[in-house]
Formats: structure tokens, sequence, C-alpha cells
């Protein structure tokens, strides 16, 4: 069953003018939370490029012209991601020259991952990630504060921004796959692999943080992520969990999905011109 997107995506090229200053750990006043972001930086571009690779393939395939419209905007999106991604690796990398090589084996997991599983898993994996994202960028815009606030303005207003187009692009790849697969079942039962690959990605980067980055050197390990959600009610986590958990339903709506009225008028500030670069600050 395809849910088209409810407004056309916008592509953005925001300049986010990263400098090597910026700390490693970006929020001193949560600096697992800071881990976490680092994380993602190191898994965004060869995850965005998977994801970008499979949909193109795919695009010829696509028998809806409205998502085949929205597949090309989606796949602008992510590379844009991606870029400014690699930008902040840079940061980074200032920081501990070691990890562009952890990120490169992360890019070279997700090559040999498409080489070895079919374009359904690919969809499929693509799909249910992305439903993912739309309940956790909810959830992240929501608690900025306790995620952000006291932290580098740069960074929050980045990942802000990426959030906000997670939130946006919800419907894309589940369209993508329900008008090529179809099978919901299939999604279901790829969960597994799904998993087992992310829990492999996350080896990869803990790994690598251990290799690079030195004991001892910052107040909290680099690869510890599991308090990042301190000062966010413990019930508001438990409806997280319980919203991931729905996305593996039969009828999940990713529409369904209240838009916070923080990304509303993030979008209404980005429209009129506002400078988006430094538009949280902490």
């Amino acid at each position: 069953m395809t849910r088209h997107q409810a407004t056309p995506l916008t592509v953005r090229q925001i300049d986010f003018r990263f400098s090597e200053s910026i700390p490693f750990q970006s929020n001193p006043h949560n600096p697992h939370w800071s881990n976490f972001v680092n994380f993602i930086t190191l898994i965004a571009p060869g995850f965005e490029r998977y994801f970008i690779k499979a949909i193109r393939q795919v695009m010829p395939h696509i028998k809806d012209p409205a998502v085949r419209a929205d597949a090309e905007l989606f796949c602008q999106q992510e590379a844009q991601h991606s870029r400014q991604h690699l930008a902040h690796m840079k940061v980074l990398s200032a920081h501990y020259p070691g990890l562009d090589q952890v990120r490169r084996e992360v890019t070279a997991s997700y090559e040999r991952l498409f080489e070895r599983e079919s374009m359904d898993f690919h969809l499929s994996y693509a799909a249910s990630v992305e439903l993912c994202f739309g309940p956790l960028a909810s959830f992240l815009v929501t608690h900025r504060d306790a995620l952000f606030k006291g932290g580098d303005p740069t960074i929050a207003s980045f990942m802000l921004w990426h959030l906000v187009e997670e939130f946006e692009h919800r419907n894309s790849a589940i369209d993508v796959y329900n008008d090529v697969v179809g099978s919901h079942w299939y999604r279901v039962k790829s969960a597994i692999g799904v998993a087992t690959h992310l829990a492999e990605i996350a080896h990869i980067v803990r790994d690598g943080f251990d290799r690079h980055v030195p004991a001892g050197s910052l107040a909290v390990p680099p690869g510890d992520v599991e308090k990042m959600f301190n000062g966010i009610p413990v019930w508001n986590q438990l409806c997280l969990a319980g919203n991931l958990f729905c996305t593996l339903l039969p009828y999940h709506n990713p529409n369904g999905i209240q838009q916070p009225d923080w990304v509303t008028q993030w979008f209404a500030d980005e429209a009129s011109g506002k400078d988006m670069a430094t538009y949280y600050s902490p």
C-alpha cells in the first residue's frame, strides 16, 4: 500500500561552516549524546550512499510517477546529508586522524552488503530504517534542549536540520518498497538481517573509537552512548520504543505521526530565508 508524501520534498543546501575548533564531544553537558552524534557522522556517508544506490537502481521499475518523483528528491536530500556529515567528519579527523579509516570501514561494509544481498533486501533495509526515523526524529526534536542545550550551536543546528528532513521524508523509502516489492511479511522477515548488519556497523565504530581515541583522553569514553537520553523522562523513552515497534505493523502510516510545532516553525523560518546554519543556539 503506497502512502505518498503529504507535501513535496525540498532539497536544501545549507553551509554549516564547520570549524576544527569544535570540540570532539560537542556538548559537555551531554557527552553521551555528543558521542552518538559522532557515531552518526561515521556511519552516515556509507549508509546514505547505500540507500541512494539501491533506490536509483530501481527507479526505472517504480510504477507510480508520484513515488518516482519523490524518490528522486529523497535521494537528493540524502546526498546533502552525506555531504554535510563528511564535512563534520573533517572536524572529528582533526582531533583523531585515524577515525576517517573507520568511516571507510563502515562504507566498505555497506558495499559488501550491497553485493551480497538482493535488491528486495536493500529496499527493505531502507524502508525499515527510514520508518524508524519518523518517530525517532519527532522524539529527538521534541527533547532537543536535553540533547543540545549548552553545546556547540553549529553541531546542534546541523543535527536538527538532518532530523527535520528525516521527519519530512519519512514516507519516501516505504513508498518505494511498497511499489517495487510490496510484501509486508518479507520486510518483517528481513528485519533480523537488518538488525544484524546494524550491530556489525556499531561494532566497527566502537572498535574504531577504541583503536584511534587514546584511553582516558575524554571524560566519557567515545563509544559510550548508553546514557544519551539522560534528562528525558523514562515514560517518554518507553513511548518511543513502542512507536518504533509499531513501524513493523502492516498498516503503519508514517503520515499519522504528528509534526512537532518546532518542525513546522523550522520549515517556515527556512522558507523565509533565515540562516539555518546556527538556527538553534543552545
